[in-house]
C-alpha cells in the first residue's frame, strides 16, 4: 500500500497565491456593486449592493434631468431634434411630459414611503424603549465588567497625585490619598517636569533670539555674495585689458632698441616710474587682500598674470638703453596714461575691497554668537531627551496604577450615566441618549488608549460602538426633518412649471423651427429646479439620512428595524436615480468599436501571417535564412517611435480618402497592423512541426499547392491560429496609446480610452461605474476565449491520412 503525501506547505502556498490573485477580482466586483463611490472602504462587501451601475451603463434611463434636456431641446428645435417636423416634436413633447409626470407620481410613492419608515421606527422606539434602553445599560455594564483591574502594589499614591496634578477628582476613591503620594510623584516626576519647562522655557528664548540673528547673517551672506560677484565682473576684464597695455609696453622697450628715430623730448622717467612702481604696490595689497578669500581665486589668478606683466615691463625698463629713441618717448607716454587710468580701478577695487571685509567680520561675528547660541541649544536638546527618557521610564512604571484609578473613575461616569439612562424614553429623549452616548465614546475611547492588551482594547471598543446608535439615529431624524422642509417645495414648483411648460411649449416650436429661438420662462425655472435646486436643496439631507438610516441597521442588528430601514434607504436612493444628474457615456458605442477594431486587426493579420509564414517553412529560396529575422529586427522597435509618420501619414490620407484617417476607425485598424512579423515566426515553428508527408500524399494524388495549404496544413495549425487571433483580439482591445493620440472624437472612442475617460473629469470619484465599466469590458474577451478554446484543445491530428 502506497501511503499518500500530504503537501501541506504546498496547499498553504497555493491558498496564499490564490487569495493574492483573487483578491482584486473580488474588490473591482464588490466595488461595482457598492451604492458608495469609495474606493478603499473598511468593507469589502457593503450591505448597500445595487446593479445601478451596470444599468447606467448597459442601458441608461432617460431620468428627470436627462427629459427636461430633450423637453428644452424640443421646443427650440435644437439637435437632436432639429431635422424632425413640428408634428413630430409634439407628440415626442407629450411624451416626455407624460413621463416626467409618472416620476412625480414615482418620487411622491417613494416620499410616502419613506414618511411610512420613519413613522414605523418612531413607534417602534416607542413601543421599545425599554428594551433599547436595558440593551443599552447592559453594554454599559459590560463595559464596566472589562473594567475592573486587579489593585496594583506599588505606586498608586504616587499614580493618585499625578491625576490630581491634572485637574482630576479622586474623591470617590476613599481608599487613596493623593497627597501622601507628593513627595514621591516630585522625586519621580515633578522635578523633571519643571526642569523640562525651565529647559524649553530657555531653548524658546534661545529660538527667538537666533532667528533674527540668522536672519541678518543671510542678509550679510547676500550683502558678501553681491560684493564679491561685483569686484569679479569689475576686476578681472579691467585686468585683462590693463594686461594688453603692458604688453604692448614691453613691445615698445624692445623697438626702441633697434629703432633709428629720435624722440624730440621725453617725459619726466623719474616721476613716470615712481607712479608705476606705486601701482603696483597698491596692486600687490590689493591681492593681499584677495588671497584672504577662497571664493576670489580666479581674481588671485588674473592679478599674479597682471604682476607677471608688471615685472616683465619693469625688468626690459631697467634693461633699456636707447631711451633718446622715439619708442621709448611712446612708452614713457603710455605708462603715464597707463597708470592715471589704473588709479580710478585701484581706488574702486579698494573700495570694494573695504566694504567685502567689514561684510566678512561681521558675518564672522554673527556666526560665531549663533554658533554660541547652537551649542546651548544643542546641550539643552540633548538634556531635554535625557529627562524625556528618564519620564517615559517613570509613567512606565506608573502606567498600572494610572490605569487601575482612571478605570475605578470611568467605572463612577459610566454608573451615573447608567442612571440617567435608565428612565430615559425614546424617541423623545434620542437627543439627550445621544449626549451621553459621545461621553461614553470619550471615556472609552481614554481608556482603551491606556490598555496593552490588544484584545481586551479591542473588546471594550467593540463594546463601545454598539453604543453609538443614538447619535446615528438621531442624525437620521434630523436629516429626514430638513430633507421633508426641502421635498415639499421642490416638488410643488415642478408640478407648477411642468403644467406651465406643457401648455406653453408646443406654441413655441413653430417659431423656434422658423430660426426664433425662445425658451419659455416656465421651461427655464423648471430646469433650474430639476438641475440646480434638487442638488442644492434636497440631496444632501436626503443622502446623508439614507446613509444613516443604512447604518443603524447595520448597528442595532434587529430584524424588525431592518426591513424599514433599508426600505427608506432603497426610497431615497431611488429618487436620487430620477432627479440626478448623471453624465452623458457612450460605454456599448466604445466596446463595440473596440470589437470592430480588434476583430479585424485579429483576423487581417493572422490570414496575412498565416500565408506569409508558409513559403518560409516549406519553400527554398534565396534570402529565406535571414528574411524573417529582419523582419523580426525591425519589430523589435516599439510602435510609439513611428507614431509620427504613421500620424503625418493617416492626417495626410484622411483629406482624399473618405472614412480613413485620424478620428477613424479604419484608420486606428491600419495602425494596429504593425505585429505581422513575430506572429509571422510562431506560425512558421508550428508549420515547421507539421509533416511533410502529409502534403507530398496529396500532392500525389493530384492537389494543388494551395488545397494542400487550405485543406491540410491550416486545419492542423488550427491551434495556434486561434491563439494568434486570441493575443492579437486582446492586445488591441487593451492598446491605449495609439488610440489615444489618433482618436479625437469621443463617439469613436474603443474601450480602453473610454475606461480612461472614467478616472477623470465628471466619472473621477465614482468607482463603482469605473469597476463597473472594467467588469463589462471583460465580456467580449471572455466569449472570444470560449468560443475559440475547442480550437485550441483540439488535436494536432486532424486532418491527417486515413488509416
Amino acid at each position: 500500500m502506497v501511503k499518500k503525501e500530504r503537501k501541506l506547505l504546498t496547499h498553504i502556498v497555493l491558498i496564499i497565491v490564490s487569495v493574492v490573485v483573487l483578491f482584486p477580482i473580488v474588490w473591482v466586483v464588490s466595488t461595482s456593486l457598492r451604492r458608495d463611490n469609495a474606493a478603499f472602504s473598511t468593507k469589502l462587501f457593503s450591505s448597500r449592493m445595487t446593479l445601478q451601475n451596470y444599468v447606467d451603463l448597459i442601458a441608461p434611463e432617460k431620468n428627470g434631468p436627462r427629459l427636461v434636456s430633450d423637453m428644452d431641446a424640443l421646443i427650440l428645435m435644437a439637435p437632436p431634434h432639429d431635422n424632425i417636423t413640428v408634428e413630430k416634436a409634439k407628440v415626442l413633447f407629450q411624451n416626455d411630459v407624460k413621463r416626467f409626470k409618472s416620476y412625480i407620481e414615482e418620487t411622491e410613492k417613494l416620499k410616502k414611503a419613506i414618511d411610512d419608515a420613519i413613522s414605523y421606527l418612531n413607534e417602534y422606539f416607542e413601543k421599545n424603549s425599554d428594551k433599547l434602553i436595558k440593551s443599552y445599560v447592559s453594554n454599559l455594564d459590560n463595559i464596566i465588567k472589562e473594567l475592573q483591574f486587579p489593585k496594583p502594589s506599588k505606586y498608586l499614591e504616587v499614580a493618585a497625585y499625578e491625576l490630581y496634578s491634572r485637574g482630576e477628582n479622586l474623591s470617590s476613591i476613599q481608599e487613596v490619598d493623593p497627597y501622601s503620594g507628593q513627595e514621591n510623584w516630585e522625586e519621580m516626576i515633578g522635578k523633571k517636569k519643571a526642569r523640562l519647562e525651565e529647559l524649553n522655557n530657555e531653548k524658546s528664548t534661545i529660538q527667538s533670539t537666533v532667528e533674527p540673528l540668522e536672519k541678518t547673517y543671510r542678509a550679510y551672506q547676500s550683502q558678501y555674495l553681491n560684493l564679491s560677484k561685483t569686484i569679479r565682473s569689475f576686476l578681472v576684464p579691467q585686468l585683462k585689458e590693463y594686461a594688453l597695455v603692458l604688453k604692448s609696453g614691453a613691445d615698445l622697450l624692445d623697438a626702441a632698441k633697434i629703432s633709428n628715430v629720435s624722440a624730440e623730448s621725453l617725459p619726466d622717467e623719474n616721476t613716470i616710474l615712481e607712479r608705476f612702481k606705486a601701482t603696483l604696490e597698491q596692486i600687490e595689497d590689493i591681492q593681499l587682500n584677495v588671497q584672504q578669500f577662497d571664493d576670489l581665486k580666479d581674481i588671485d589668478q588674473a592679478l599674479t598674470d597682471f604682476q607677471n606683466g608688471y615685472n616683465e615691463v619693469m625688468t626690459k625698463w631697467a634693461q633699456a638703453t636707447n631711451k633718446d629713441k622715439a619708442p621709448f618717448a611712446d612708452f614713457l607716454n603710455t605708462i603715464d596714461v597707463f597708470t592715471t587710468r589704473i588709479a580710478s580701478t585701484i581706488n574702486e577695487t579698494v573700495n570694494l575691497m573695504n566694504k567685502l571685509k567689514k561684510t566678512t567680520e561681521r558675518m564672522l561675528q554673527l556666526q560665531a554668537e549663533i554658533s554660541k547660541y547652537k551649542s546651548r541649544q544643542a546641550q539643552i536638546d540633548e538634556e531635554i531627551n535625557k529627562i524625556n527618557t528618564e519620564l517615559a521610564k517613570a509613567y512606565e512604571l506608573l502606567h498600572d496604577p494610572l490605569l487601575y484609578l482612571k478605570a475605578r473613575l470611568a467605572i463612577d461616569q459610566l454608573e451615573k450615566i447608567k442612571t440617567m439612562v435608565a428612565n430615559m424614553k425614546l424617541p423623545a429623549q434620542l437627543q439627550l441618549l445621544n449626549i451621553q452616548s459621545k461621553r461614553v465614546f470619550g471615556i472609552t475611547t481614554d481608556i482603551a488608549n491606556m490598555i496593552t492588551d490588544q484584545k481586551k482594547q479591542s473588546k471594550i471598543r467593540k463594546i463601545a460602538s454598539k453604543l453609538d446608535w443614538p447619535g446615528t439615529a438621531k442624525d437620521m431624524f434630523t436629516n429626514y426633518e430638513l430633507f421633508s422642509q426641502n421635498y415639499e417645495p421642490f416638488v410643488k414648483d415642478l408640478k407648477l412649471y411642468l403644467a406651465d411648460v406643457e401648455i406653453q411649449g408646443p406654441k413655441f416650436m413653430p417659431v423656434s423651427k422658423t430660426g426664433v429661438k425662445v425658451r419659455p420662462v416656465a421651461m427655464e425655472r423648471l430646469t433650474d429646479t430639476v438641475l440646480s435646486v434638487y442638488r442644492n436643496n434636497v440631496v444632501p439631507n436626503m443622502n446623508v439620512m439614507s446613509r444613516k438610516s443604512s447604518e443603524l441597521s447595520d448597528k442595532l442588528n434587529i430584524k424588525e428595524l431592518s426591513a424599514a430601514l433599508k426600505k427608506l434607504d432603497g426610497a431615497a436612493f431611488r429618487i436620487d436615480q430620477i432627479w440626478q444628474r448623471k453624465p452623458d457615456h457612450y460605454m456599448l458605442k466604445w466596446i463595440m468599436n473596440s470589437v470592430i477594431v480588434s476583430l479585424s486587426v485579429a483576423i487581417i493579420i493572422t490570414s496575412v501571417t498565416a500565408l506569409a509564414a508558409y513559403p518560409f517553412s516549406r519553400m527554398r529560396f534565396k534570402g529565406r535564412k535571414y528574411g524573417i529575422m529582419s523582419l523580426l529586427l525591425i519589430q523589435m522597435f516599439p510602435a510609439i517611435m513611428y507614431m509620427i509618420a504613421i500620424y503625418t501619414f493617416l492626417s495626410f490620407a484622411g483629406k482624399y480618402i473618405p472614412g480613413f484617417g485620424l478620428s477613424k476607425l479604419s484608420g486606428l485598424i491600419f495602425a494596429y497592423l504593425g505585429g505581422i512579423a513575430y506572429n509571422m515566426y510562431l506560425i512558421k515553428g508550428y508549420y515547421d512541426t507539421i509533416p511533410d508527408s502529409l502534403e507530398e500524399a496529396a500532392l500525389i494524388d493530384g492537389a494543388t499547392r494551395w488545397q494542400t495549404f487550405v485543406k491540410i496544413v491550416l486545419p492542423l495549425a488550427s491551434p495556434i491560429l486561434a491563439v494568434i487571433v486570441i493575443l492579437t483580439f486582446m492586445g488591441t482591445f487593451n492598446e491605449f496609446v495609439l488610440a489615444r493620440i489618433i482618436l479625437q472624437d469621443v463617439k469613436q472612442y474603443t474601450y480602453a480610452i473610454g475606461l480612461y475617460t472614467f478616472s477623470t473629469g465628471p466619472f473621477e470619484t465614482q468607482w463603482g461605474l469605473f469597476t463597473a465599466a472594467a467588469m463589462i469590458g471583460m465580456v467580449p474577451m471572455v466569449i472570444l476565449f470560449l468560443l475559440m478554446q475547442k480550437y485550441i484543445v483540439g488535436g494536432l491530428v486532424k486532418g491527417a491520412v486515413k488509416g
